[in-house]
């Protein structure tokens, strides 16, 4: 597989070992299935194939996919439904359309959806190849600006900082956990501030990745204060359902930050009893 579609995942072993792309493949025509997926395999990736864009949009829910290609008219759902609902639900899944019925219309309509290219079939082999290599660059490219978006800082003694920026997709929110749980390990912090005044969505996808987090940031021993909470993103988490109450918000960063400090300080000092020290002891 070229080395420019590889990505790496953590094995289990500690070392870097690398990961096949994943492409899904979505046409109502079985042979352009069949075909598209073999030559694509052929390449490398890791193919699965969908008949309409309702199955394609149950695939990616249950597993992880790097791009779907995808023709534009199908039943039940059509392409540019699925399309839109990739967006919505995985935006880190780059999208290329491989269509019969090309129009000057369509192709801006799908480049309008953030689709990355068009292609028309039927289309040299070549140029499938070399479309998907180019989209899956793209994606990579992308991934690295979102990772360095949403860096693990330590901005006091014991407290973490966590700046959420833009959409909170299923794979951005596993590359935060897992930087922010090591972290917390490696710098056995207390308090965790995620920050999400710079997120452009709150939707369920991102309210359940919020509740995960402070779980498992909780299960490390450390505390959570999720700041930048408006009075909108509240209204919406409140309508999707989702508790707070066992969770620490403030409406500022600032005010975060001075809740956090004052929970180390706090914990500092507590003696080996749990029990502050009175004044003039031993």
């Amino acid at each position: 597989m070229p080395e420019r579609n590889t990505e790496r995942d953590e094995s289990a072993n500690g070392h870097r070992a690398a990961r096949r792309s994943r492409v899904l493949v979505v046409d109502d025509e079985e042979n352009v299935r069949i075909t598209t997926a073999a030559i694509l395999e052929q390449e490398g990736y890791e193919v699965a194939t969908a008949s309409d864009g309702r199955e394609a949009l149950e695939l990616t829910a249950r597993g992880h996919y790097d791009l779907v290609l995808t023709d534009l008219r199908m039943d039940d759902m059509d392409g540019s439904t699925l399309i839109h609902e990739l967006q919505q639900r995985h935006p880190s899944i780059v999208t290329v359309v491989l269509t019969g019925y090309a129009s000057i219309e369509s192709s801006i309509d799908a480049l309008r959806q953030g689709v990355y290219d068009y292609l028309v079939k039927p289309c040299m082999v070549e140029d499938l190849k070399r479309t998907v290599g180019r989209a899956l660059e793209h994606r990579e490219q992308r991934r690295q600006i979102t990772e360095l978006s949403s860096p693990v800082v330590e901005v006091w003694d014991g407290v973490l900082l966590v700046p959420l920026v833009g959409t909170l997709d299923d794979q951005r929110a596993a590359q935060m956990s897992t930087a922010l749980l090591e972290a917390v390990r490696r710098e056995c912090a207390q308090v965790v501030l995620v920050d999400i005044t710079g997120c452009t969505v709150v939707d369920t996808y991102t309210a359940a990745h919020l509740i995960n987090t402070v779980r498992s940031v909780r299960l490390l021993g450390a505390s959570t204060v999720i700041t930048g909470v408006s009075a909108h993103v509240a209204s919406d988490l409140v309508k999707l359902g989702v508790e707070l109450e066992d969770i620490t918000t403030r409406r500022r960063l600032a005010d975060g930050l001075r809740h956090a400090i004052g929970l180390v300080n706090g914990s500092r000092n507590l003696d080996v009893r749990g029990r502050r020290p009175e004044a003039g002891g031993q």
